[in-house]
């Protein structure tokens, strides 16, 4: 599973999605966020995921690779699902729903980075930042702390399978409290580390908050086209 995990990793391929202006991508996984948990009828529900169907399609992500990805993300909706199950089964309907939506929330957030570099993500959102400088907010700070948490996703669930197998090989039992609670405390540790030894080689690399991205974006013809989409798609829902 750790070798076929690719949550949160990007990958480099000739798509529509991937040659969109990374501004633009952060503004729709905003906007599709909240379509997502604001559309109620079976009609909208359908639309929207055919709709991000076609956007997997488009970033040419693989479907297997997709739901591989949303394997641990399982035990959520299944536990939603229970406790629906067994204290409201008349809203069941409603719990559905709401697995849906965390649902299409992961899938969003996992063409994000599937389609955009680190390097772009961290331009993007430092640019996005801008008129916090009013509030003397450090834009630069901003983006470097939303990607890095980015990209802790995929190696805190490495870290937890790693931890978990060898946990299993000293034959360990989850069914008792004090192995997860063994388990938890050990990922922390790890997790912790993991940020100190960060923030060590950005202080020996002479990080620079006030430093601000060169990087020139212009938005491109594909970018209209796509702010032309969504907005198509936003008329057709409401």
């Amino acid at each position: 599973m750790i070798e076929r995990f690719t949550f949160g990793q990007y990958r480099s391929k000739n798509s529509v999605i991937h040659s969109l202006d990374p501004r633009i991508k952060i503004i729709y996984v905003v906007i599709l966020g909240i379509l997502s948990f604001t559309i109620k009828s079976k009609f909208e529900i359908i639309v929207f995921s055919l709709f991000m169907l076609c956007i997997v399609l488009a970033s040419k992500m693989d479907l297997n690779e997709l739901i591989k990805n949303l394997r641990p993300f399982y035990f959520i909706f299944i536990f939603l699902f229970i406790m629906y199950l067994i204290f409201s089964r008349s809203q069941i309907i409603l719990g559905l729903k709401y697995i849906w939506r965390f649902l299409m929330l992961i899938i969003i957030s996992n063409l994000l980075t599937y389609t955009t570099t680190i390097q772009n993500l961290i331009a993007a959102i430092e640019k996005l930042s801008n008129p916090l400088k009013i509030f003397k907010i450090k834009p630069r700070n901003i983006a470097i702390m939303i990607s890095v948490a980015v990209r802790f996703i995929p190696v805190m669930f490495v870290n937890f399978e790693k931890t978990r197998e060898a946990m299993l090989s000293r034959l360990a039992n989850f069914r008792k409290i004090k192995h997860i609670r063994l388990l938890v405390t050990l990922l922390l540790e790890k997790m912790f580390r993991s940020a100190s030894n960060l923030s060590d080689a950005m202080y020996s690399r002479m990080y620079n908050e006030n430093v601000e991205s060169r990087k020139i974006m212009k938005l491109k013809s594909c970018d209209y086209l796509s702010i032309l989409v969504v907005v198509l798609l936003v008329l057709l829902i409401y």
